[in-house]
Formats: C-alpha cells, structure tokens, sequence
C-alpha cells in the first residue's frame, strides 16, 4: 500500500534544510512505495494570522484571511504522514512555519490528526535544534498526531568531513525507518497521565459550554463527552481515576466562570 507523505518546508531557500529532506525521502522510498509531495511555504499565499480567534470560537470556516490556507489544510488531512521541516531562525522556526502552525491552531481545540505519523526536520547552523523540534513534536501530538524522535541536525556553513556526511547519514536512516515503520502500526498510541488529564479537564470545560460553541458542537460530535479518550484505546486504572478528578474540578471551575458571567450587567 502506497503511503501519501509530505513535507511543509519552512525555508525561504533550498539549502541545507531541502537536501536533509531529500536524503530522507530517498530512504523512504528504499523502503517502500511512497508518494512524496513538497509543500513550499514562501510560494503559497499565506497572510500572517491575525489572532482574532474566529476559527477557535465559532469555526475555521469563519477565518476571515481567504488564502491558500485551506490547500494546506488539505495537504495535512489527506497524508499518511507529515513533516514539518524548518531550519532554526533566532532560537525559533521560522516565520513562515510559525504562521502555518498559527493558522490552524484551531486544531489544538479539536484535534483531528489521528492515525497520522509527524516528524519534525530540523536544522541549525550552531544552537537551538533541540528545542525547535520539541515545540514542533509538542504541537503535533496536541493534534492528533503519532510523532517520531525528530531529526535535528547541526549543518556546518563550510564543506561537510567525510565523518559529518557518515553521522547525517546515519541519523537520517535511522529516523526515515522509525517514520516508515509507524503507519503500519494499527494500535493508536496510549496516552500519558499527562494527555489523560489534559482531556479531561478540558472536555469538562467543553461539556459546560463555557464561550466556545466550536469546541463543544465538535466534541459531542466526536462523542468525546461520554469516552475515556479521544479514541478506543486501553488506559490503566490509575490514569482513569486522576481523570476523573481533573475532570470534576474543571467542572466546578467551569460552573463558577458561568455564574460569575451571569451576574454581569
């Protein structure tokens, strides 16, 4: 089976950042069928978002930027993995990737990922890899999606050594394996004590209907309201019963907010 991958490049050039993700296509296909698709984010028209919370509170249809973000989103849904690639621009990704993850952060609210594979590319010239592809890995498993250990890889400015080219390699062999292998795995991960908790206390706060219709209509859509987790998976006893409590206060802090807000003029 053909697995649908592709690639949102962050960078304004096709330097150092490209030639990691076509070494790291190249292993895929060594693997295994793949259709491989480039995403270039500096020939896309993308308006930079400007954090009017439309597409949060009462949907992404409501966006009022009309670009080409819904290509994107598109792009996103219909892979059966995703890279993100960005070199690293002061400590951070770069502009361009930063305004993609900005414009649909409506996803961080009703995460729709599931099932996908995600890894970050990730390149510098001295410091701050690390971190980059953290936030990267972070965002995208708040999505939805499985994540593989990134690939952050320190790129000199002068000639690679001999030993340079052999560690690139290797690295990148190593990570195209792990990503390759993933979507054939059909057990969906189980979630932390961390993500446990996190859907609780959020839905709780969904369930109360507190000032967003969206995130509310979406999960009793998805019958997030009545299950333990945003898909059939086995959770362990004691990450049920944290939950649950997690759940109960942000219940009553939710009632609270509500009550507050009705004795409002």
């Amino acid at each position: 089976m053909t697995k649908k991958v592709v690639a949102f490049m962050g960078s304004y050039r096709k330097g150092s950042t490209l030639k990691i993700v076509e070494r790291f296509e190249s292993e895929l296909r060594a693997l295994g069928e793949v259709e491989f698709k480039y995403f270039w984010l500096k020939d896309l028209h993308m308006k930079p978002c400007r954090g009017c919370g439309l597409c949060i509170s009462k949907g992404e249809e409501f966006c009022p930027l009309k670009d080409d973000r819904d290509q994107i989103y598109a792009g996103l849904m219909e892979a059966d993995g995703v890279i993100l690639a960005t070199p690293v621009y002061s400590l951070q990704v770069t502009a361009l990737m930063k305004n993609m993850v900005d414009r649909l952060a409506f996803i961080f609210h009703r995460p729709r990922c599931f099932g996908k594979t995600f890894i970050p590319i990730v390149t510098q010239g001295v410091y701050g890899m690390e971190k980059v592809a953290l936030y990267l890995d972070e965002a995208a498993r708040l999505w939805g999606f499985r994540t593989c250990t990134g690939v952050a890889l320190t790129i000199p400015w002068d000639k690679l050594l001999p030993e340079e080219e052999e560690q690139i390699d290797g690295a990148v062999k190593r990570k195209a394996a792990d990503f390759f292998m993933q979507p054939h795995n059909p057990l969906l991960p189980v979630p932390s004590l961390k993500e446990v908790m996190m859907f609780h206390g959020v839905r709780s706060f969904h369930m109360a209907n507190v000032g967003l219709p969206a995130d509310h209509d979406y999960y009793m859509q998805q019958g997030w309201f009545t299950s333990d987790y945003f898909y059939p998976v086995k959770i362990c006893w004691y990450k049920k019963l944290i939950g649950s409590w997690v759940g109960r206060k942000s219940r009553q802090q939710a009632q609270k907010i509500q009550q507050a807000r009705d004795l409002l003029p």
